[in-house]
């Protein structure tokens, strides 16, 4: 009889026993240290773009109320705050982090222009334009998104550090979720693992502007096209009986509004995002909470703005500040509810044991190894890991350079992930440049290039670049890494030009036009200074001829030889090819003509520029200097040095100084007219120069009453075209020039 019962009996027992440990886990997933009759609470913050800071304010009165979070879901911006929190940052510590984020760099894909490799910063001042337009399977791909979102993946992965080695989202200090939208369906998608930092990014993924993410074979785009403020999705992520809900969406603008493209395809936008959030909220309960900041003005854009969006998201949450407190804990447990939560070791600065890299392109592991200038048994340092990662992107050849943490038999590893570009590794590339002045003087070129990248495992690229207009020229060049570490190369190169050359003798009331063609075939030897420099020795065969189209200086007019060797040493830091702020830009350079190589006249010329902003606030001041002389020989037409035109003494038209020896000294003031601390601005400003100068046989004769003083007034704008100038220059002798112009300035 003993032995019939026992049976039944072990089972009771062993279900009970069940039953206790699941109602345990219940407990600690649920209300993880909460007392067993205070209310699950689910929080849902909703995407808005830069609005959604505002959940931060909401978080900090939270906190202050003490008021526990058992678990949260979000989209967009709402992903980013609710993953960052589910983490463990707290307000206080997100606050902090924003005033530290560069948001213009966050919203930009290209690292710091001075970690740029040294020929992309070469090849910045031929284009005005990056296109990212490819060749692929023999068509024309274009880009997913006008960014990629690299510098924003890194700032996230650098937020979500601490929780970069959980991959199963209820196992964060708050069970958590994001949402998505699946490009091909348009169906939501809740993301519940994987990498924490990638699926915030994903959630995010604001539809053209920024391109889509693939996370598990699907093309995830921004949630809020499908899902808003995600109430059912908190709601069956750990079954709340009381959720707060934060709606930070911008409401649909009046009819009166709707009077451009722009704000027409804004308002359909705004359509999809209003309805679906509207939806999820008439799902909310009386018991629920419901708190929408009045944000008014601060666009989802305005991300500079995040200070004043924060404190408007903690007056919102004081409105309901009666109903939040009934779920207020006592101090004592509130503490033990944080001590509850999953603890970690400390991952922010782990040692790394080994080191792995990921990619598909045609590049050898071994080159992008050489970037990251970390090895196993050192310490994580996450700021220099991230520039050794921009480092890699800045190469041009990768869609996206990410790392992830792993865990390998208790070792720690590094996975450096990078993907090749969308569009391919053959690219075209556009540019665009004109001037023109009241005079009736005018210039206009249009130019592209395509590029095949990749010829090899060290990374050869062979360009082909045609330029039409006043000045017509084709070029040809390979440039060929001879090591992994990028550092030594040789770069030969064939072109062919056209170009207009004005040569002006105002002491005679004279000038002359004539017609330079010159063809060149040659090589360059050199040496990489890391990112900020370079060594060249260059060796061309030069040829030519100069047709003389107006004016009378038949002595100039002929065919021409002037093949030589040069040596150059270059150094560019700048942090804006086109308004710099701060950096060097300096270059040195040397050239022989050499009668054993068929020069007509052996000559030697030397010529240094030298460029270093200053930058306060606002203000930036930009002094520049040229030097140029011949230190033998005479040189022919093509070879003067010339000055004239914006910047080089304004007041006179280009090339309408020059000589065997140039001398030009100058300080450019610009003041910024915009908030440089907006992420998506079109930066506008105000400037001015001081210029002396002149042009001379040598520099042997410049004297004091032979400079020529000059200035400029200008309106500037950064455009996505290239840099665009509009203003007047004034000399002496009466010489004044007003240009319109679309080029660079240095």
């Amino acid at each position: 009889m003993m032995h019939h019962l026992a049976r039944p009996l072990l089972y009771l027992v062993f279900f009970l026993c069940l039953l206790t440990d699941l109602n345990g886990l219940v407990a600690r997933n649920a209300t993880a240290g909460s007392p067993p009759n205070h209310p699950r609470i689910g929080l849902v913050l909703g995407g808005g773009g830069a609005r959604g800071l505002a959940h931060i304010g909401v978080l900090r009165l939270l906190e202050e109320l003490r008021i526990p979070v058992d678990c949260v879901a979000g989209t967009s911006m709402g992903s980013i705050i609710g993953g960052l929190y589910a983490a463990g940052m707290n307000p206080i510590e997100m606050e902090k982090a924003l005033n530290r984020i560069d948001w213009p760099a966050a919203f930009s894909d290209s690292p710091p222009r001075a970690d740029l490799p040294f020929r992309t910063k070469q090849q910045q001042r031929v284009f005005l334009t990056d296109s990212n337009i490819g060749i692929k399977n023999q068509q024309i791909q274009l880009p997913q998104g006008l960014l990629e979102g690299q510098n924003l993946l890194l700032l996230l992965e650098e937020l979500s550090l601490r929780a970069a080695h959980i991959h199963d989202f209820d196992r964060l200090k708050i069970p958590y979720r994001a949402v998505a939208t699946d490009l091909a369906t348009g169906a939501p998608v809740v993301l519940k693992s994987g990498d924490l930092a990638k699926a915030m990014r994903a959630s995010m993924s604001i539809p053209s502007a920024l391109a889509p993410v693939e996370l598990d074979g699907q093309l995830l785009v921004d949630g809020g096209v499908s899902n808003n403020v995600p109430v059912n999705v908190v709601r069956a992520l750990c079954q709340p009986e009381i959720i707060i809900a934060v709606d930070v969406g911008a409401p649909l603008a009046p009819a009166t509004e709707m009077t451009s493209v722009l704000s027409i395809t804004n308002q359909l936008t705004s359509i999809l995002t209003v309805r679906t959030a509207q939806q999820q909220l008439n799902t909310l309960g009386n018991k629920d909470i419901l708190i929408t900041p009045e944000l008014k003005n601060i666009s989802s854009i305005a991300f500079e703005r995040s200070a004043e969006a924060i404190e408007i998201g903690y007056a919102a949450a004081l409105t309901q500040r009666e109903r939040l407190r009934r779920f207020s804990l006592t101090d004592h447990a509130y503490q033990a509810r944080l001590a509850a939560q999953s603890s970690w070791p400390d991952s922010t600065q782990p040692i790394i044991d080994f080191i792995r890299i990921e990619q598909d392109t045609q590049l050898s592991n071994e080159v992008i190894a050489q970037q990251l200038h970390i090895q196993p048994g050192e310490r994580l340092n996450v700021p220099q890991l991230n520039r050794n990662l921009n480092l890699i992107y800045g190469m041009g050849q990768f869609q996206q350079v990410s790392y992830a943490l792993v865990k390998d038999s208790g070792r720690t590893g590094l996975i450096i992930k990078a993907s090749q570009k969308y569009v391919g590794s053959n690219t075209l590339d556009f540019g665009l440049s004109f001037g023109a002045n009241l005079k009736g003087e005018s210039l206009f070129n249009i130019s592209a290039a395509y590029t095949l990248s990749q010829l090899n495992s060290r990374g050869g690229i062979w360009r082909n670049f045609v330029q039409m207009g006043d000045t017509l020229m084709l070029e040809t060049d390979l440039y060929q890494p001879l090591t992994i570490d990028q550092r030594y190369f040789i770069n030969p190169y064939l072109n062919y030009r056209q170009y207009n050359l004005d040569v002006y003798r105002d002491s005679q009331g004279e000038n002359s036009s004539f017609r330079v063609q010159e063809a060149q075939a040659g090589v360059e030897i050199g040496k990489n200074l890391e990112q900020w420099g370079q060594l060249a020795l260059g060796l061309r065969y030069s040829s030519g001829n100069n047709d003389l189209r107006l004016g009378q200086f038949p002595s100039y007019t002929g065919d021409f030889n002037n093949s030589g060797y040069s040596i150059q040493w270059s150094m560019d830091t700048l942090d804006n090819l086109n308004f710099p702020t701060s950096g060097t830009f300096a270059k040195v350079r040397y050239y022989s003509a050499l009668s054993a190589l068929g020069a007509d006249q052996p000559f030697q010329t030397l010529s240094l520029e030298f460029v270093q902003p200053y930058h306060w606030g606002k203000v930036s001041l930009i002094p520049r200097f040229r030097l140029a002389d011949t230190l033998a020989g005479d040189l022919g037409l093509q070879d003067l040095f010339l000055l004239g035109g914006f910047l080089n003494l304004s007041g006179y038209q280009a090339g309408q100084i020059t000589g065997e020896a140039i001398a030009l000294g100058e300080v450019i003031a610009l003041y910024r007219l915009d908030d440089a601390s907006a992420a998506f601005t079109l930066p506008l400003y105000v400037g001015g120069s001081l210029e002396i100068g002149g042009a001379w046989n040598s520099l042997k004769d410049i004297r004091f009453d032979s400079l020529i003083p000059a200035g400029s007034l200008f309106l500037g704008a950064d455009t996505p075209l290239g840099p665009f100038f509009l203003g007047g220059g004034l000399s002496t002798e009466g010489n004044a020039s007003l240009f319109l112009t679309l080029s660079r300035l240095f």
